[in-house]
């Protein structure tokens, strides 16, 4: 494929595109992160069978219209659209996959040391 049909995605972003992907990304983790024990809260946990916390991640927004809704409710929608406006697609996926892993570690943390 030469030069001329390449498109712009395939061109690596620019310093500048990448500073603003963090940023927004950061923003948007945030705020999942800031409304969790509100939605644990309002909900008492009934969209995770009751039996833990819920942990909100870009993953189980993608994939729950509920939490979807919630998100929406405490604005941190437009900071998911413009994360994934300012991102490519393939460092969404890997940042969305990386949040959900760092979670589910960090809980399980949490739980074992509760135990010792």
């Amino acid at each position: 494929m030469s030069a001329s049909t390449t498109t712009s995605q395939s061109k690596p972003p620019l310093r500048s595109q990448r500073n603003l992907c963090w940023k927004l990304r950061d923003e948007y983790f945030e705020c999942l992160e800031n409304i969790t024990p509100l939605i644990n809260n309002i909900h008492n946990n009934t969209l995770n069978g009751g039996d833990s916390k819920l942990i909100v991640d870009p993953i189980l927004v993608q994939e729950n219209d509920e939490i979807q809704k919630l998100v929406k409710k405490f604005n941190c929608w437009k900071k998911k659209e413009e994360y994934e406006k300012a991102c490519i697609t393939s460092w969404v996926e890997y940042f969305n996959t990386r949040r959900r892993l760092e979670l589910k570690q960090r809980a399980q943390n949490i739980t074992e040391t509760g135990k010792n």
